[in-house]
């Protein structure tokens, strides 16, 4: 009898525990590029120069790149850099995607294979790039608002707010198909 009880309370809240794990799935996807966003600002404000954050059209990953090349030249053509700017690549799991806000075009790019640096990924120039969300060495940014979705169609928003260049992401919800 105690068996019985415990898999009929069990049953009644499967459901429940795996749409509950689907949830935290989407919502810690969009968490970790919000954090990345949060990256882009600081290298921005410590280096001194732009910061941009790219995100794969309808794909799974994004990069951080710096705005300008480490080419520092002296006079007699040599370079002066001593250091590379920081490179990041942000790739969340397959079935997730990446999206823009609805009703924001987002135009499509493809990138130099020296804009990535040392980064290693599946294929970087290859793939569809966002616009950039530029990051400016004051800690300001633009607004823009992009949706982290899995197959299934659960979404949680991540916003950036321009004017102090932080982001936050949204509690997940079902979006209609």
């Amino acid at each position: 009898m105690v068996v019985a009880i415990i898999a009929m309370i069990s049953a009644m809240a499967s459901p429940q525990l795996m749409s509950l794990m689907r949830e935290n799935t989407v919502f810690d996807a969009s968490d970790k590029l919000r954090a990345a966003l949060g990256e882009t600002r600081r290298y921005a404000i410590d280096t001194g120069i732009d910061y941009e954050f790219r995100f794969e059209l309808n794909g799974a990953t994004a990069v951080v790149l710096p705005s300008e090349s480490e080419k520092n030249v002296n006079d007699d053509g040599q370079s002066t850099t001593t250091e590379m700017y920081v490179r990041l690549l942000i790739e969340l799991a397959e079935d997730m995607r990446i999206r823009a806000e609805e009703g924001v075009e987002v135009t499509s790019e493809t990138l130099d294979p020296e804009r990535f640096g040392n980064l290693t990924g599946a294929q970087l120039t290859q793939k569809s790039w966002s616009a950039p969300v530029l990051f400016r060495f004051d800690g300001t940014s633009q607004d823009f608002v992009f949706r982290v979705s899995d197959k299934a169609g659960l979404t949680s928003k991540v916003t950036l707010r321009g004017l102090t260049g932080t982001a936050r992401t949204a509690q997940v919800y079902q979006e209609d198909n």
